[in-house]
This record gives C-alpha cells, sequence and structure tokens, in this order.
C-alpha cells in the first residue's frame, strides 16, 4: 500500500460540505483515509481574495500509483466543479493536492513530490502536523514539526470549531422561536433566544422610525454580536439560534437612509468578521396574513401597528440577503399553517446534514 498524505482545500461555494464531498470521493474510490486533521480557516496564500479558505490533511492507503491518482484527484476535482482556469492561486470550489507520496521524489508534467511549496505554506504544515509531526520531508530532512517552527509564513490559520451554528431567520411573527426550541431539544443544541424585548428602543422606533432607526439599529447589532460571541467562545455544543447576525444588515437596508446604512455597513462587517459563519441558514416564509395573526396573538403592545406593507419590505430585504450569502447551506422553508408537526421533517433534515 502507498502512503499519501493529500491536502484539501477551497474558498467558494460550501465550503465544509465541499471537503466533506471530495473526502467521502476519495475514500469511495481511491483508498482507506486512516488519519484526518481537523478542518482549519485560512486567509489566502499568494492571492488578493478576501475570501477565506477551509482546508484538511488526510493521510490515505492506497494501491493506486502517483500518476494515476492524480489524475483520478483531478476528476474528482472537476465533478465538484473546480475551474483551473484563471489565476494559479486564485479562489476555487476545491483543490486536491498530494503532497507526500511514500518517501518518492516525483516529477511529472502534472506531479511533483514532495508538493514544492508545502514547507512554505501553515495552512498545509498545521494540518499535517496534527497527523504527521515526525514524517520527514524527504528533500529537506526536516520533519513536519521542525519545518512548521521555523516556517516564515505569518498568514491566519485557525482551527474550525467542531459544532455547527444553525440560524433560524425569517420575517417578524413566522415562528423562529417555535422551531428554534423544538431543533435545539431534538439535536441536543445549546439555544440562543433573542434579547429584544429589553430594549427600549424598540417601542419609540415603531412611534417614530425616523429618528430612532439608526440608534434602535446600532444597538441590536452591538447585543446580537456580543450575544453570539459570548455564546461561541464557551460552547462545543451545536448551537441553535433564533436569529443569525445577518438579520442586522436585512433589517437595517429597510429602516435607514442610504447614509447611516453605508455607515451601519462598515460596523457590521467588521463585527461579523469576528463570528463563526453559520453552517445553515432556515428561512421561514409565510404570507403577510399569517405573520399579522401571530403578533396579534403575541400581543406585544408596541407591535400591533405593523402594516403589511413594512412586512412586504422586510421579506423583500431577506430574500435578497440570503441570495448573496456563499458558502452557507440554505434551507427555505413555506409555511401555510403552524401544526404541531409542522417542522417535523425540516428537523429529520438537519439532524441528517450534521452528522
Amino acid at each position: 500500500m502507498n502512503e499519501v498524505f493529500l491536502c484539501l482545500g477551497g474558498n467558494l461555494g460550501n465550503r465544509l460540505e465541499n471537503i466533506e464531498k471530495a473526502t467521502a470521493l476519495i475514500a469511495k474510490h481511491l483508498g482507506k483515509i486512516v488519519k484526518k486533521s481537523a478542518i482549519y480557516e485560512t486567509e489566502p496564500w499568494g492571492s488578493a481574495s478576501s475570501k477565506k479558505h477551509l482546508n484538511q490533511c488526510l493521510l490515505l492507503l492506497t494501491k493506486i500509483e502517483s500518476q494515476k491518482l492524480i489524475n483520478e484527484l483531478l476528476l474528482i476535482e472537476k465533478k465538484l466543479g473546480r475551474n483551473r482556469e484563471g489565476c494559479k492561486n486564485g479562489d476555487r470550489v476545491i483543490d486536491i493536492d498530494i503532497l507526500l507520496f511514500n518517501n518518492e521524489v516525483i516529477k511529472s508534467k502534472n506531479l511533483q513530490v514532495p508538493h514544492p511549496r508545502m514547507h512554505l505554506r501553515n495552512f498545509v504544515l498545521v494540518p499535517l502536523n496534527e497527523i504527521a509531526a515526525t514524517k520527514k520531508h524527504p528533500i529537506l530532512k526536516k520533519n513536519m514539526s521542525t519545518l512548521l517552527k521555523t516556517s516564515t509564513d505569518k498568514l491566519l490559520v485557525k482551527k474550525q470549531n467542531s459544532f455547527k451554528l444553525i440560524c433560524i431567520e425569517g420575517n417578524i411573527g413566522s415562528g423562529k422561536t417555535t422551531l428554534g426550541l423544538e431543533l435545539a431539544k431534538s439535536i441536543n443544541a445549546y439555544y440562543i433566544k433573542e434579547e429584544f424585548e429589553d430594549n427600549t428602543l424598540l417601542p419609540l422606533f415603531y412611534k417614530n422610525p425616523k429618528k430612532f432607526s439608526f440608534a434602535l439599529e446600532i444597538s441590536f447589532l452591538l447585543a446580537r454580536f456580543n450575544q453570539l460571541l459570548k455564546a461561541l467562545s464557551k460552547n462545543d455544543k451545536h448551537i441553535v439560534c433564533d436569529y443569525s447576525i445577518y438579520k442586522c444588515l436585512w433589517f437595517a437596508k429597510v429602516n435607514l437612509t442610504d447614509k447611516n446604512y453605508k455607515h451601519f455597513q462598515k460596523l457590521f462587517h467588521n463585527l461579523a468578521s469576528q463570528l463563526v459563519q453559520p453552517h445553515t441558514i432556515i428561512y421561514l416564509k409565510t404570507s403577510n396574513s399569517n405573520l399579522q395573526q401571530n403578533i396579534k396573538k403575541r400581543g406585544r403592545p408596541y407591535e400591533q401597528e405593523i402594516k403589511q406593507e413594512y412586512l412586504k419590505r422586510v421579506n423583500l430585504s431577506y430574500e435578497k440577503g440570503l441570495k448573496k450569502l456563499d458558502g452557507i447551506n440554505k434551507k427555505q422553508v413555506e409555511i401555510k399553517n403552524y401544526q404541531k408537526n409542522t417542522f417535523k421533517n425540516l428537523i429529520k433534515e438537519i439532524q441528517q446534514d450534521i452528522k
């Protein structure tokens, strides 16, 4: 059996899902995966792109020889949507590199082993050290631990948390809390409920939107950021949250003037970049009449005068915003009525997704 170390990575689409799909295809068709590193989020290497990568290293045992193996890996990349045209270190859906093949030194038209730049890249050395710290580089004659210690690469390599953040989104009165509680219980997840009832600006906003909208949106952004940051830093279970941080942006788009929205955007992106990206966003969509019935039923005085026109604008902002999100699993659920088993099938889907 040949002992092969691979590095998988990408920064387009659903990054985690792409790595998982590539790993599954490798295991199914090419050999046995005997070791896997954690998954790391990394800044782009040799590129001006702002899109961060996810990377993982694998140890594969295979009977396939090196030249056939690289051809098979290229086919997997192509199957998952990789386009190799364009910039050498540009954005990509998936990239699968052979780092080491036994202790061999290989030079051919489409394969060089050891990978010629592996010792220069912390996004390779960090996960590789996790599964092969004592493995020696066949040319440099230094083990991976030493290569990492002496690396001059300063780009950030951050281990991804093993838990998944699942956010439930929808317009005012769409049933987010109902689903959130059911889902968290079914998957034994930590549940985050939005703390908006203590926001004293909310009743003022509904009375005078122009005067209080900017202060309200800033207060919500800071409150949601702090609540998420606290939960994410102290939790190792899956998390179900009845909002996503992107909600701030979508409501701000509706409520703020263009000038104030531009100022708000800058603060939003600065804060959002410090949070874990959601694994899944579930968008609950229902009719405006259902929304208004639910708003009336829960009886918050300051919500009772919400107009259908406002709910329509919020719906539109949500739908446009969701389309722009990249790399997040999105599920839209049409709700016609709120029966006891409304969310039964959806919860089963989520249980399968996080296995």
